[in-house]
């Protein structure tokens, strides 16, 4: 049992918060390892700020929140390429923040 809840905890790869705007719901969802980092990139630093990313830990399952959002904002490798591959987000909406991934989209 305890094992079962160790690979749990390791399968939560993400962190996201939901958040109500006046056009309805947007996700906020990073990596679970860059929560609180700084990227840097030439003139950017992106603070990944644990008050707008990191609310709770999910894993793939955070396929199922984002059907029901309107808007959404990611960074890192491992959430840009889920949703790459689930045909959430195309190649054109992703751009790099030095070796990290980040993409915005909305849902129609």
């Amino acid at each position: 049992m305890e094992q079962e809840a160790q690979l749990d905890q390791l399968s939560k790869m993400f962190y996201y918060k939901l958040h109500k705007t006046d056009f309805g719901t947007m996700i906020a969802v990073c990596d679970k390892e860059l929560l609180g980092k700084t990227l840097k990139n030439k003139d950017l630093d992106f603070f990944v700020n644990p008050r707008f990313y990191g609310e709770a830990e999910i894993n793939e399952k955070i396929l199922e929140l984002i059907v029901d959002v309107n808007d959404g904002n990611v960074i890192g490798n491992k959430i840009v390429k889920l949703l790459l591959k689930n045909q959430v987000i195309s190649k054109e909406s992703i751009i790099k923040i030095g070796k990290i991934n980040h993409a915005q989209f909305t849902i129609l």
